[in-house]
């Protein structure tokens, strides 16, 4: 069954990644760009999550995890390559309302990963319930060839529009009308 594409706001929101590996970080690359208040918990932490933990100020410790890590969070990743280990996260956060992502598990998800396509304030996510990743990340590839240049000021020109003409048809049909021309529709 699909997904529903929900998109939330992470900006600030506590967020916590069990686990420091490869896997982690790629999770952990795709957090980062939506600006949550990020902790990652492992004994051991790749490099270069280390330098993503620089570069956009998150926190890490280094250590296992415990079940009083996951209390409180909006969003729980499990990383981990012990599949215990994962579906106990699952089961923790379940029960306290968590949303959680234990990495190749979709049992144990309440949310998927999409594949993203973020150009600017545009994110574009695709996921196919988890069943086949890789078509998932095909196909970022392949649409993100099809974005035009400019949908950046394209967005500006919508929002500008937006914020000084009063709601109602006459503003609806000028940013309509600004996209089909944009799209040449």
């Amino acid at each position: 069954m699909a997904y529903f594409p929900m998109f939330l706001n992470l900006e600030g929101k506590d967020c916590l990644v069990v686990g420091g590996g490869e896997v982690a970080l790629r999770k952990i690359e795709q957090l980062v760009k939506f600006s949550p208040g990020l902790k990652v918990i492992a004994p051991s932490i790749h490099p270069e999550i280390e330098i993503l933990a620089e570069n956009y100020s998150f926190v890490l410790e280094k250590r296992p995890y415990t079940m009083d890590d996951l209390s409180g969070r909006f969003i729980v990743i499990g990383a981990l390559d012990d599949l215990s280990e994962q579906e106990k996260i699952f089961h923790f956060c379940m029960t306290h309302h968590i949303h959680v992502n234990c990495v190749d598990s979709p049992a144990w998800c309440s949310f998927i990963f999409p594949a993203l396509i973020v150009s600017e304030d545009l994110c574009i996510g695709i996921n196919t319930a988890g069943r086949a990743p890789a078509v998932s990340s095909a196909l970022r590839q392949y649409l993100t060839k099809m974005i035009p240049q400019g949908i950046g000021e394209l967005i500006n020109k919508v929002d500008h529009i937006r914020q000084s003409e009063p709601v109602g048809r006459t503003r609806q049909e000028k940013i309509i009308a600004k996209c089909k021309a944009f799209f040449d529709l």
